[in-house]
């Protein structure tokens, strides 16, 4: 997949792959990725008992991308693509998953191309080399890093409350951050999960 196609796919599961073979792959942000995913699908399902069901199972799904460590009670629900202890091919079936619900799952292919953006941003632009541009080149300049980005970033991080994204986006452009992808991913007027590329890279996480 080039990078273009990736700006205009809509098929969660080639994007999917082209994310297996990229850096940005750990298995904290694939489980993150996961999570996200089937705690949105627990809403479109009937019946309040199935939707608590799934809700819980994504949060162990969460706990479990945190912690590094598989959490109690997933031995009894391994069925659940979520629990496979491979996190690549958790991943890789999830982003598959809407494809095969038919015209019922467009509303999930369209929350899965959202979200493999909103965890994984541009993975091609860590790819170029550009001396005299570090947006380009590095994608983050550690001197945008300042106590100020990363208290806010950590703060929402730990709270699950990204509402305070557009103050994030000053802080960094006051710290001399020019990478407009990444002023502008902060000042979207949209909801974030924890995994959100732009405040994993304040936070300097893999």
């Amino acid at each position: 997949m080039t990078e273009a196609e990736w700006l205009e796919s809509n098929d969660p599961a080639a994007m999917g792959a082209a994310i297996t073979k990229r850096r940005r792959g750990s298995a904290r942000v694939l489980r993150l990725f996961v999570a996200a995913f089937w705690h949105w699908q627990s809403f479109r399902l009937k019946g309040a008992a199935e939707q608590k069901r799934l809700r819980n199972r994504a949060a162990l799904v969460a706990q479990w991308a945190e912690s590094g460590t598989e959490p109690e009670g997933t031995e009894t629900g391994y069925a659940f693509v979520g629990f496979n202890r491979r996190p690549r091919q958790a991943f890789l079936t999830t982003v598959r998953a809407p494809g095969q619900w038919s015209t019922s799952g467009n509303p999930a292919v369209k929350r899965a191309v959202w979200l493999l953006h909103e965890v994984f941003g541009n993975p091609f632009a860590l790819r170029r080399k550009r001396k005299a541009d570090p947006v380009r080149g590095n994608m983050f300049d550690p001197s945008w890093r300042t106590d100020t980005a990363i208290a806010l970033a950590r703060q929402m991080y730990e709270a699950n409350d990204f509402s305070a994204m557009p103050i994030l986006a000053d802080a960094l452009q006051d710290a001399g951050c020019t990478n407009e992808d990444l002023l502008a991913h902060c000042r979207e007027p949209h909801e974030h999960v924890r995994g959100c590329w732009a405040v994993d890279l304040v936070l300097a996480r893999e």
